[in-house]
């Protein structure tokens, strides 16, 4: 075993001994000299170990006393989840399961933003105050440059940890939990492939990561390595608010796109169920005959769909939430896609 290798396993060992030693209420940890002895090594290597296990909150050095473990009896169980609104479509299915799923001693306070980069601030800096134990944001229209990324370089130096779900485009120094929406959007346009559709148009957002990763496995399968430029008026790209305006009732792109486009599509893939929802209002009304497909398994959905499963989603982002805030080693997890109907 090299010198390299030796001392991760030794800082390995002394992870799990650290929470031996804290259950017994016993916060100081013998002399590097009696640790190299105990583990067969040297008292650098004894060192390199302390220092790694420093860097991850565990323990902390006194001058002239030795090595101690953190004692974060007293550290804030609060669970911060910042979202557009806390009340509308997947989120609330989230974060019951996110409560369910969150050990007993963990506290989760939900908050809106809807759509406020000011409200999202203030949340941020409360977070802040109250040094959070982990701060959990769903974003939207994160491929707009971030004005809050200040705020959330503060929380990661505080060691706070900011996980980000559903978006692949996360900051410096925070985390993510998110399904892989280029291989969703790539598997559910061979779905519709496989079920003999051969005209495939699509909707997706552009100010959001997910949605450009959907349209980008879109790409991948109708099109694979052809150049598709010639056939992009098959694709519908839209902003959160154009989303909204069609929420509000406002048809009129969804109008345009189903006279010039989908009339010649036998299928169209939507970023969400709720694109996907007022899109069928506009088939029906124009008495297209058309296959619609679309991400998630919010409860607007009521078609072939790819996206995950909720209460498999949550354990994993709660599972993630306590390995960070006890210091683990953080290992982004898989978020499986399925197909839904």
């Amino acid at each position: 075993m090299s010198v390299g290798e030796k001392y991760i396993v030794i800082t390995n060992k002394l992870e799990l001994e650290l929470r031996r030693m804290k259950s017994e209420g016993n916060f100081k940890l013998p002399s590097e000299t009696d640790l190299a002895a105990r583990y067969s090594c040297s008292r650098q290597t004894i060192r390199t170990s302390l220092d790694l296990l420093k860097e991850r909150g565990l323990i902390e050095k006194r001058k002239g006393s030795g090595s101690y473990i953190v004692d974060d009896s007293h550290k804030s169980r609060t669970v911060f989840y910042i979202a557009e609104d806390c009340d509308r479509y997947q989120s609330p299915a989230l974060i019951r399961g996110l409560i369910s799923e969150l050990p007993s001693k963990y506290e989760l306070k939900s908050f809106s933003t809807y759509g406020s980069y000011k409200a999202e601030a203030e949340m941020i800096s409360c977070a802040i105050e109250e040094k959070a134990a982990a701060l959990i944001i769903e974003p939207f229209r994160d491929l707009i440059p971030d004005v809050n990324e200040r705020l959330i370089k503060e929380a990661v130096n505080l060691k706070i940890p900011v996980i980000y779900v559903n978006s692949s485009n996360n900051p410096e120094g925070t985390y993510k939990v998110s399904p892989d929406y280029r291989e969703a959007g790539r598997k559910l346009a061979d779905r519709l492939k496989e079920n003999g559709n051969k005209d495939i148009a699509c909707i997706f957002l552009t100010d959001s990561s997910s949605g450009m990763d959907g349209y980008r496995g879109y790409i991948d399968s109708v099109y694979g390595k052809k150049d598709s430029s010639d056939d992009c008026s098959k694709c519908l790209l839209i902003s959160s608010k154009d989303e909204k305006d069609m929420i509000s009732g406002s048809t009129e792109l969804l109008d345009q796109f189903a006279d010039n486009t989908l009339t010649g599509c036998d299928a169209v893939i939507c970023q969400n169920g709720v694109i996907a929802h007022y899109l069928s209002s506009v088939a029906e009304k124009k008495k297209l005959s058309i296959t619609i497909a679309c991400f998630d398994n919010g409860y607007y959905n009521t078609f072939l769909s790819a996206g995950y499963e909720t209460g498999a989603f949550c354990r994993k982002l709660a599972r993630s939430v306590v390995k960070l805030t006890e210091g683990m080693a953080f290992e982004e997890p898989v978020i499986p896609v399925k197909f839904f109907l």
